[in-house]
């Protein structure tokens, strides 16, 4: 039997085909992750617009993931609380509507697994355009938080993000200037990074986050699974405050 520990539901979005396989890479045993998907863009390309299209979503997959029966649910877009004003409050009152589950959005497991190190300036990479890179720093610091450096591969296209590959994050993060910043954060549920994060941790000499890592830690706490995830970096050893 599978999810006998924990099943958690997961609300992506369509081009989104990064998160559910590193998901199944960091799972403990006996922790599922189930997804329902919410169509952002019709163009292929990355929108405002498109991000207000999957709030549209929400209620739709929040009820299908009631009748599963999930223990924590996850919303896998970061982009969507950098263009909606409120949507991690947002986020969590439409989910109690359908049901009692824990509920948590990208922005906010990024952020606080960032604190669980007791830090507050924080170096990131990312894929995003310049609209989405302006608002990413007043996103981090209504959380609390600086950020000291901002590098973007700029892969702009849904499915393109989806096909970076591992070496060439890796590649951008060894290369960037961290002006000082204790801890590296990897931006974006589409961007493939699961496999590199104990190398980048062990090269650069500091923790790394990245936000599918981060909205796995952050599900296995609010389901009641504390459980320490070696291939997943140094973030399973801290624990979860919100």
């Amino acid at each position: 039997m599978f999810g006998w520990r924990a099943k958690i539901g997961m609300m992506i979005p369509t081009n989104n085909t990064v998160i559910e396989p590193e998901m199944a890479y960091f799972a403990p045993d006996g922790v599922t992750f189930h997804a329902t998907r919410m169509v952002s863009s019709r163009t292929g390309t990355a929108s405002i617009e498109g991000l207000h299209n999957l709030v549209s979503c929400v209620d739709r997959a929040s009820e299908e993931l009631s009748i599963t029966g999930v223990d924590s649910v996850l919303y896998g877009c970061l982009s969507t609380s950098f263009a909606v004003e409120g949507w991690d409050q947002q986020f969590q009152e439409k989910t109690a509507a359908w049901m009692p589950t824990s509920a948590i959005t990208a922005l906010e497991a990024t952020c606080l697994a960032i604190k669980s190190f007791g830090v507050s300036e924080v170096a990131v990479l990312c894929p995003y355009g310049e609209a989405l890179q302006q608002l990413a720093a007043s996103a981090f610091a209504r959380h609390g938080l600086k950020i000291t450096t901002l590098k973007s591969i700029n892969v702009t296209g849904l499915r393109a993000v989806c096909g970076v590959p591992e070496r060439d994050v890796y590649r951008a993060a060894r290369e960037m200037d961290m002006c000082g910043a204790p801890l590296l954060c990897i931006l974006a549920t589409d961007l493939s990074t699961a496999t590199i994060i104990r190398q980048l941790e062990s090269d650069l000499a500091m923790p790394v986050v990245t936000t599918n890592q981060a909205l796995c830690w952050a599900t296995l706490n609010l389901a009641g699974v504390h459980d320490t995830v070696p291939q997943g970096g140094s973030l399973f050893a801290n624990r979860f405050v919100r």
